[in-house]
C-alpha cells in the first residue's frame, strides 16, 4: 500500500553580536518523516499467518429455569459473540487457527492464546468453542470456552482473559445442551399468548405427538426472546419478539421469509427469503437496507453482509460502509473486524474510517498507484463490478457501493461502457449515469461524495 508522507520545515536563525566574530551556527537535525494516519489498516493483509477467523460460537437456544423444569428458548444475543450466554469473558476476543490448531487473538492482532488446540482431535472438530461446565462450588451448569482432548478424555476451560487454562473432569463438560423440542419443553405462542409448550411421551420417553399448553404469567425474563407461533396442530406460522416485560412484539409471517436460529441480536433478526437474506429492526418490524445473499450479526452498529460471492459491511441505517471486496469478515468489535482477501487475513479499522467520512473503499484499503491521476470517479449505484480489464469478460475482484469516489488513471470504451481504471488491473464501468467522472488530481483525504441518490439502479451492474 502507498503510504503519504509529511516533511515539516524547520526555520534557523542565526544571531551575531556586536564587535563579536559571527558565531557558527547550531546544527539541527532535520525530523523524521511524519506518517499521516489515514488508512484503514490495523494489520495489513499478508501480515498474520492465521488460515481461519471467527467470532467465539454461541448456542442457537438456551434452557430457561421454570418451575422447577428447563424449557428451551432463544433470546436475544446482547454485545459481542464472546459475552453471549457468559459473564466475565473478554468481549475482544476471536479465535484463529494456524496450521491446524486454534487459539485466541485479540481485535488488534495481538495473541491472548498461542495456537496449540489441534482441531482434529477434539469431539466434531469444533476446537476452542463454547460449552457447559458444571461447577463445582455451586452444583450447577454455566456456560464457558474451552476444548476437549478426546485422545485422553480431559476437558479444559479457558479463563475470562482467554490466557490460561484449567483442567475439568471430562464428565462435567459438554459442547451443546438440548436443541431438540420433539421432547423438551420449549417457549411459543399460542392463540396470541404467550408460554411453555409441553411435548408428550410415551412410555419409553419418545414423542408421542401430542402437546399441551400452559400460560406464562410471570415477569422473570432476563433478556428478550424470540419464539415461535403455533397453529392449531402446534406448528410454527410466525417468528415474535417477546419483550423482558412480556410484551408481544410484531410478527414476520412465514410466508414472508424463514427465520433463521441463532440471528437475533442486538435488535435485529434476519429472514431467509427464497435465495436472498432480509434484515429486520425487531422491535418495528422493519427492513433495512436491500436483500443480500447472505447475512451476519449486528455488532457494534455494523452488519457483514454478502453480495455476488463478496462480503461488505453494512451499518444500521443500511448504508454500505465498504465496498464488496472481502472473502470473508469478522463482526466488528472496538471499532475493528478481521478480513479475508483471497487466502489472506488482515485487520480494517473501519469506525475510525467511517469517523472521518471515509468509505472503506477499494483505494482507501488498497492505495493508489504511484503517478498524479487524471480526475475523480464518484459513483452513485451499487454494485458495480471491479474488474481485471475493461470488458465484461474479464474476472470480477469485487463491488463498489454507492456515494464512493475513485481516483482514474485511464479511460477506454468497450462492450457498450465507459471504462475507468481506478488501480493497477482494476476497472470500474458507467453506462452515462452510474457514475460521474470529473478532471483533476484525486484527493483521497477529502472523503466520500455523500450525496444520496434512492432513483438510481442497485441492481449489479457491468
Amino acid at each position: 500500500m502507498k503510504r503519504k508522507w509529511i516533511i515539516s520545515a524547520l526555520c534557523v536563525c542565526l544571531i551575531s553580536g556586536c564587535g563579536k566574530k559571527d558565531e557558527v551556527p547550531e546544527e539541527t537535525a532535520e525530523p523524521e518523516p511524519v506518517k499521516e494516519e489515514t488508512g484503514v489498516w490495523v494489520k495489513e493483509i499478508g501480515e498474520m499467518d492465521i488460515t481461519v477467523a471467527r467470532a467465539l460460537d454461541a448456542f442457537e437456544q438456551v434452557e430457561i429455569p421454570y418451575e422447577g423444569t428447563m424449557v428451551l428458548g432463544e433470546m436475544e444475543r446482547i454485545g459481542q459473540p464472546a459475552e453471549w450466554f457468559t459473564e466475565g469473558y473478554d468481549v475482544n476476543a476471536i479465535v484463529v487457527e494456524m496450521d491446524g490448531k486454534h487459539g485466541v487473538y485479540d481485535f488488534s492482532g495481538n495473541e491472548l492464546y498461542t495456537p496449540t488446540v489441534n482441531v482434529h482431535s477434539t469431539p466434531f472438530a469444533k476446537g476452542i468453542s463454547l460449552a457447559k461446565f458444571k461447577d463445582a462450588e455451586s452444583g450447577g451448569w454455566k456456560y464457558v470456552y474451552g476444548y476437549c482432548n478426546s485422545t485422553i478424555s480431559s476437558a479444559v476451560v479457558m479463563a475470562p482473559d482467554f490466557r490460561s487454562v484449567s483442567d475439568v473432569p471430562f464428565a462435567d463438560y459438554q459442547y451443546a445442551p438440548y436443541s431438540d423440542t420433539t421432547t423438551i419443553p420449549f417457549w411459543a405462542i399460542v392463540d396470541g399468548t404467550f408460554g411453555v409448550v409441553t411435548p408428550g411421551k410415551k412410555e419409553d420417553g419418545s414423542a408421542d405427538g401430542k402437546y399441551s399448553f400452559a400460560p406464562y404469567g410471570g415477569t422473570g425474563l432476563t433478556r428478550n426472546m424470540i419464539v415461535p407461533v403455533l397453529d392449531a396442530m402446534y406448528k410454527p406460522t410466525a417468528h415474535v419478539v417477546v419483550f423482558q416485560s412480556g410484551a408481544i412484539g410484531p410478527d414476520v409471517p412465514e410466508y414472508l421469509g424463514k427465520y433463521q436460529q441463532g440471528s437475533y441480536a442486538n435488535g435485529y433478526y434476519r429472514l431467509k427469503y427464497d435465495d436472498t437474506v432480509i434484515l429486520i429492526h425487531a422491535e418495528t418490524a422493519t427492513q433495512i437496507g436491500w436483500a443480500y445473499h447472505d447475512a451476519k450479526t449486528f455488532t457494534e452498529g455494523y452488519i457483514p453482509v454478502k453480495r455476488y460471492g463478496y462480503w461488505a459491511l453494512l451499518n444500521e441505517a443500511g448504508e454500505e460502509v465498504t465496498d464488496y471486496v472481502f472473502n470473508d469478515i469478522s463482526n466488528v468489535c472496538d471499532g475493528k473486524a478481521y478480513v479475508r482477501i483471497g487466502k489472506q487475513w488482515g485487520i480494517i479499522n473501519v469506525a475510525e474510517a467511517v469517523e472521518r467520512g471515509q468509505n472503506v473503499t477499494w483505494t482507501a484499503l488498497f492505495g493508489t498507484e504511484a503517478g498524479d491521476s487524471l480526475g475523480t470517479l464518484t459513483v452513485h449505484v451499487g454494485d458495480l463490478n471491479f474488474r481485471t480489464g475493461p470488458d465484461t469478460g474479464y474476472e470480477a475482484v469485487g463491488n463498489s457501493v454507492p456515494n464512493s469516489r475513485y481516483p482514474v488513471y485511464e479511460i477506454t470504451e468497450a462492450s457498450g461502457f465507459t471504462w475507468y481504471r481506478i488501480d493497477e488491473g482494476v476497472w470500474i464501468p458507467s453506462e452515462g449515469t452510474w457514475a460521474t467522472y470529473e478532471k483533476g488530481v484525486f484527493t483521497a483525504d477529502e472523503g466520500p461524495n455523500k450525496t444520496v441518490r434512492p432513483d438510481m439502479s442497485q441492481e449489479k451492474q457491468g
